[in-house]
């Protein structure tokens, strides 16, 4: 069951990139990184679009968006993206049929309602939706497309390394996992939560998840069916989401099995969310896991509009009819954008309440509505963090109830109050959002003395201000996710691959989000790329911008430093400061600080543990953590086809219950040593047999 995985050619490799490219060259008038983010939301958008019509929901015509490109050019040139693509997205699929005007319908013909997903409007569309595209910035996407469903396994198959190649190329190297490596980094972390479960729950433990399913009764395996269905997942670093669709592909496989176990037996219980569909459908179970179990996060635009695309597709696997599609949860609610290494993970109370409102924010929060009485939509009158923490929680839960009505009624008023309560949703997380982001700038400023270089004040470096702070995108886990950290210590697994490289500005970065710079200078990124100092020497205006942007990255390592939640990781021997901080050893540390007590780790990262600056990370993971397993892993014998033969990657497996017995470390870096896939999955299995 899932979405399978097969290597793409390279061909296939070549036409993502160049769809995505020719949209980001057409969104011309965009900023650097709003151009990149927009063009992805559009790529998403044909993706899905494709998806649908490959399923026969789109009248059965598996080359409609094909077709409807055809039939544009035919009644105006480069009029696809405003008279076909647009009106197909907002006000078709995401509008019930009876709001469509009439003219669409017969335009468009009989289309599913899915107010969910890749197609939700936008606040890049309702900023940029009217910029005029040519039909040109459309045609490599729909060809790589058509090669794409084409190939063996179609779109399902492919997609999902191709994905998350390109964005690990958006950090350096575009490496994708192997299938062993992943499902073993599944396997050993659910599997292992699913027996810690049952030990607690019949006081022993088996050696093997299917020594478990063996021995339960029926009403033991609706216990712990009960039991997974609390479980939570956490990415950090979600990327393309491919590590969170493997994880729901095994969390619904645990599922499914323990489902047939409790049904034997009429009386045992089961969870509503779990009981059989009549016609036999999953797609309950994929609710379940992606509403309530499933969480992700990432600081690149892109990369989240990817990791929502690629779980709603796994969801429209489990769907039937076209009409379910209305049934599919909104995943902006968990899988989200921010910094992970940026943000309060506790929140101070009084800290909170001391913090006035931005000017405007009550106002227009305050506007009456007439539509909808009762308490949880009334505006936010009590600015105490208690308060707001409590009311969002009745909001997002509200919302979830009103969507899933929307989904069973389909009736415009019920679509319109889901709108709207997600509307004052998200005013109150931008309140919210507003008075932590001052919190963390008041911490940094006051507290850490954190300054930022300034290439054209009097002085080389000025106070931090907001502004600065607010750049850095700050994820503020302790709102955010305040009851299960709280209530339950963490999440129960943490599993992701990390992000690679050193805490410095990368002259990538900087042709990225200074794209619009570039232009006006007419000066072309390779050229900077390839000769950086002479043009910052020629342009002043270039040489200010690239000053800036390292002085983005100067005030987050002071702040690495000196905050309390990097010790280990920026820290070198004997107390000395790292000269340089590593994205994947801050990221590791963050985990630990999400992951609950007893909790379960795999994640993928940046070799670290032979490396004589990381004693300080090593040694405390050992004391703290039990490490089942540290492999480092290079690419001698072609584990990542794409990459160079010196890439290097760390696999790591830990329980949140330490401290260490023995030595967890194996490397296999060396090119006598190295393991190609093959070796690699004999190796991962004979590990799992051992901690069986």
């Amino acid at each position: 069951m899932g979405l399978t995985a097969q290597t793409p050619t390279p061909a296939l490799v070549a036409g993502l990139h160049q769809s995505w490219q020719k949209l980001i060259d057409a969104l011309e008038p965009l900023p650097g990184g709003q151009r990149q983010h927009y063009a992805m939301v559009l790529l998403t958008r044909l993706i899905a679009v494709v998806a649908l019509q490959q399923r026969g929901y789109l009248g059965g015509d598996e080359w409609y968006l094909h077709n409807q490109f055809g039939q544009s050019q035919q009644r105006e040139l480069d009029g696809f993206f405003a008279q076909v693509l647009q009106p197909l997205c907002q006000q078709g699929f995401t509008l019930p049929y009876e709001e469509r005007p009439p003219a669409l319908n017969q335009r468009f013909g009989p289309l599913p309602f899915v107010p969910t997903g890749p197609f939700r409007f936008t606040a890049l569309d309702q900023r940029w939706g009217h910029v005029p595209l040519p039909d040109a910035a459309f045609e490599p996407a729909l060809n790589w497309l058509a090669d794409l469903a084409a190939s063996p396994g179609g779109l399902d198959a492919g997609l999902g390394v191709l994905l998350e190649q390109m964005v690990n190329a958006h950090d350096g190297v575009a490496v994708a996992t192997p299938a062993p490596l992943l499902e073993a980094l599944c396997d050993r972390t659910l599997h292992a939560t699913l027996l810690d479960r049952a030990e607690t729950l019949t006081g022993h433990r088996p050696r093997s998840t299917d020594r478990l399913l063996q021995a339960l009764s029926p009403a033991e395996a609706g216990a712990l069916l009960t039991e997974l269905g609390q479980l939570t997942l956490l990415d950090p670093a979600c990327g393309s989401g491919r590590f969170l669709v493997a994880a729901l592909h095994q969390l619904m496989e645990l599922a499914l099995r323990l489902r047939a176990i409790a049904t034997r037996d009429a009386s045992s219980p089961i969870p509503a969310w779990a009981r059989p569909a009549p016609n036999g459908s999953t797609l309950g179970l994929y609710q379940h896991f992606a509403t309530h179990a499933l969480y992700g996060l990432d600081l690149w635009p892109p990369a989240v509009e990817l990791a929502r695309l690629w779980l709603w597709l796994a969801g429209v696997q489990h769907i039937s009819r076209s009409v379910d599609l209305a049934t599919l949860p909104d995943l902006t609610l968990t899988v989200v954008q921010g910094n992970a290494l940026v943000g309060l993970v506790r929140v101070d109370d009084e800290r909170f309440d001391q913090v006035p409102p931005k000017r405007g924010a009550k106002a227009k929060a305050a506007e009456p509505e007439a539509s909808l009485q009762g308490n949880l939509l009334q505006p936010l009158l009590a600015d105490s963090y208690q308060s707001v923490l409590a009311e969002r929680l009745v909001r997002l839960e509200h919302y979830r109830s009103q969507t899933q009505l929307l989904a069973e009624v389909g009736s415009v008023p019920t679509y319109a109050q889901a709108d709207f309560l997600r509307d004052r949703l998200d005013e109150l997380n931008a309140v919210a959002q507003s008075k932590l982001t001052h919190l963390l700038w008041s911490e940094g400023s006051q507290q850490l003395g954190l300054r930022v270089p300034d290439p054209t004040g009097d002085r080389p470096t000025r106070p931090l201000s907001p502004a600065d702070v607010d750049a850095a995108h700050p994820f503020h886990w302790g709102f955010y996710f305040h009851q299960l950290l709280c209530d339950r210590g963490g999440f129960d697994i943490v599993l992701s691959h990390l992000p690679r490289g050193v805490v410095e500005a990368t002259q990538a970065g900087f042709v990225e989000q200074y794209a619009a710079l570039f232009e006006q200078k007419n000066v072309a990124p390779s050229t900077f790329l390839h000769n950086r100092q002479s043009v910052l020497t020629i342009d002043p205006d270039l040489a200010q911008a690239w000053a800036e942007y390292r002085g983005q990255f100067a005030w987050l390592s002071q702040y690495a430093r000196r905050c309390e939640s990097y010790p280990h990781s920026s820290q070198g021997a004997e107390g000395v400061s790292q000269s340089r901080l590593y994205w994947s050893r801050l990221m590791l540390e963050r985990s630990l600080q999400l992951l609950r007590p007893g909790g379960r780790c795999a994640v993928v990262l940046d070799p670290f543990w032979a490396q004589a600056n990381s004693a300080p990370l090593r040694h405390w993971l050992q004391r703290h953590t039990n490490l089942t397993t540290v492999l480092d892993l290079s690419n001698h014998r072609g584990l990542w086809p794409d990459a160079p033969a010196r890439t290097t990657l760390c696999a790591l497996w830990l329980h949140h219950q330490g401290p260490t017995q023995g030595s967890p470390y194996t490397a296999y870096t060396k090119p006598d040593c190295a393991l190609d896939s093959l070796a690699l999955e004999g190796l991962l299995q004979r590990l799992i047999d051992l901690a069986k």
